[in-house]
């Protein structure tokens, strides 16, 4: 008789122990199971987050001696005293191959921060605002053939008549490559979540070339109204 009791207390406590060793190999593949997804679920925001930065790292090259305006051209003082003006690095990368430019008459003068020049590209037009005030004294019809931005590109030259207070205006130096950088990204997250724009993008999320080509009307008024600073 005591065998028996002892017999089923000891059946009953392997079925006690089987039952918690059972509830702790569950409950520890939910906790794994739980906190895995979780922290996959967080490791796939940051990397959403890092993207446009990870995008748009080093594209963009900016010379020592060119400063931005915020309306995506530049300005670079040449030794004869004159100041050659064209559209940055992100403005081409945006507009592609140039159907047309309009350019200012030599001898009118330009005003910064007002329309001087305006592109077409894919039957889309967008102004770009002079960097400078000054008399414009050459121009550059060629840069519609897709030269170097910094280089031959440049779109026309004034003979500047406030040039120390245009510059304090402009982004030069570190604060230039910053601030183009960070527009690149800012594209780059103004384009990522309209799926009709997709074909606008690399399979990385980076701009195509020329994506003015690409874009609906009324999708890239709003853009280059944003990034050029300029109303039609």
């Amino acid at each position: 008789m005591h065998g028996n009791e002892f017999l089923a207390g000891y059946s009953a406590k392997l079925i006690e122990y089987g039952l918690a060793v059972t509830y702790l190999i569950l409950f520890v593949g939910f906790w794994r199971f739980v906190h895995g997804g979780a922290k996959a679920a967080q490791a796939k925001v940051a990397k959403a987050a890092e993207l446009p930065r990870a995008v748009t790292a080093g594209w963009f090259q900016v010379p020592a001696d060119v400063a931005l305006h915020p309306g995506h051209t530049w300005a670079r003082l040449e030794e004869d005293g004159t100041v050659a003006v064209g559209l940055d690095d992100l403005g081409h990368r945006m507009i592609g191959a140039m159907d047309a430019v309009e350019l200012p008459a030599p001898g009118s003068r330009v005003e910064q921060g007002a329309r001087a020049v305006t592109l077409e590209a894919g039957g889309k037009h967008v102004g770009l605002l002079s960097p400078v005030d000054g008399e414009v004294v050459a121009t550059n019809p060629a840069a519609r053939d897709g030269a170097a931005p910094y280089g031959e590109g440049w779109l026309f030259k004034v003979r500047p008549t406030k040039w120390a207070r245009n510059a304090a205006q402009l982004f030069s130096g570190e604060a230039a490559r910053e601030w183009v950088e960070e527009q690149g990204r800012r594209l780059t997250m103004r384009l990522a979540p309209e799926m009709a724009l997709a074909p606008a993008m690399h399979d990385g999320g980076a701009p195509l070339p020329g994506m003015a080509r690409e874009l609906d009307a009324e999708h890239w008024d709003d853009i280059a109204r944003e990034f050029f600073r300029t109303q039609e």
